[in-house]
């Protein structure tokens, strides 16, 4: 059955389907000319010479609008032909729209359901047959999970408001719902139009429903560490576990990664006190009140101790950096220095590394050569040469 390349599937498109006209329409916008006219150029005679000079009315002499092939405001307004639906593809069925709903699995779950073309798609939507097939799973208790598509679904249901009968195009997603999962978290962390909690949900959905591990996370996506990956997933749980903590920023979708690993501190710190939180959040949500994740521990009552413009919490003072007694650089293959072999004390060495989120993966692996060349030496197990 043809569906979406799982590979390369963006969490949203902006495109708001293809509109087309019948096969082989020609709307001719031009306006007819007069019988006689037609008449008398078939006929080939000359045209007749008025014996008095001809007075032409007010206008003459400017543009005929109709003979250029503008309509003018007699013209028919429903002349030419209609808009065709899209036709179907191999794979395409129809859906009510009552039988799609929100995957639990994607990464934008509980975010808004309106991005920047939404005004855009919602000028089509109400006709979904123009718009393209939104990706699904298999039903779970009737209701068709959305895989990619969630745009496309609030703007038909806003444009359809209580019709929940029409039909919408809908196509499978080519694999299991752990295919899925991994295409999904593939699309969101590699665009800047998730969220660092959107990602974070993501890779969430990918530890629980794919096992993948921490360390494999962070080998797989470039700039994430295992640290970052603890961080995200704490973060992510907190807003599965907990989402009255989230709902009261004005911005539940865009909250920081430090927001839900401050609110995990403080679970662990308040034991079963910590329910008092979620009472407090409960109702602050109920009243429609919102702040900012800055503002929300005050919010909260929670004390802590930070900064007027911290959101995460305060820790102790670095401590002063290690001036190295040499530092020799380590060149990779294009004699650009990678990395730094520095000498801190008689018998302690180091190797200083770089950041590897800024490099590309040729750079990684040059980066790694030269270093592990450099420990080689350092164990006598190469010569310089």
């Amino acid at each position: 059955m043809a569906a979406s390349n799982k590979n390369e599937l963006p969490l949203e498109s902006p495109s708001n389907g293809n509109l087309a006209l019948g096969e082989g329409e020609n709307i001719d916008y031009t306006a007819s000319s007069k019988p006689g006219d037609a008449a008398m150029a078939d006929s080939g005679a000359a045209p007749e010479i008025a014996s008095e000079p001809v007075v032409e009315p007010q206008g003459a002499g400017e543009p005929d609008d109709a003979a250029d092939g503008v309509l003018d405001e007699k013209d028919a307004p429903d002349a030419g032909e209609a808009f065709q639906p899209v036709p179907m593809h191999d794979g395409e069925f129809v859906l009510r729209l009552s039988e799609l709903g929100e995957w639990q699995h994607h990464p934008k779950r509980g975010s808004r359901l309106e991005a920047a073309h939404g005004p855009a798609l919602k000028l089509s939507a109400a006709d979904p047959a123009t718009l393209r097939p939104i990706v699904v799973l298999p039903a779970v208790d009737g209701v068709y999970p959305i895989v990619d598509g969630r745009f496309l679904w609030a703007a038909i249901r806003e444009a359809n408001a209580g019709n929940e009968d029409i039909e919408v195009r809908c196509v499978l997603f080519d694999g299991d719902e752990k295919e899925a999962v991994a295409a999904v978290c593939d699309a969101a962390l590699g665009t800047i139009d998730a969220s660092a909690i959107e990602k974070a949900q993501a890779l969430l959905s990918l530890t629980q429903t794919n096992g993948i591990s921490r360390t494999a996370i962070a080998e797989r996506y470039a700039g994430l560490t295992i640290s970052k990956v603890s961080n995200m997933l704490i973060a992510a749980g907190m807003k599965a576990a907990y989402p009255a903590l989230f709902a009261i920023l004005h911005e539940p979708d865009r909250a920081p990664i430090s927001y839900g690993v401050e609110l995990n501190k403080v679970r662990k710190a308040m034991g079963d006190d910590f329910q008092s939180v979620l009472d407090r959040a409960i109702d602050l949500d109920v009243n429609g009140e919102r702040c900012k994740p800055a503002e929300a521990f005050d919010a909260l009552q929670i004390e802590r101790e930070m900064g007027d413009d911290e959101v995460a919490p305060t820790v102790a003072a670095k401590p002063k950096p290690i001036v190295p007694i040499t530092s020799e650089a380590i060149f990779g293959d294009d004699d650009a220095p990678v990395a730094a072999y520095e000498r801190l004390a008689d018998n302690i060495d180091r190797i200083r590394l770089p950041d590897a989120s800024a490099m590309s993966l040729d750079e990684r692996e040059a980066a790694a050569e030269a270093c592990i060349v450099q420990i080689r030496r350092h164990f006598g197990l190469d010569q310089q040469g």
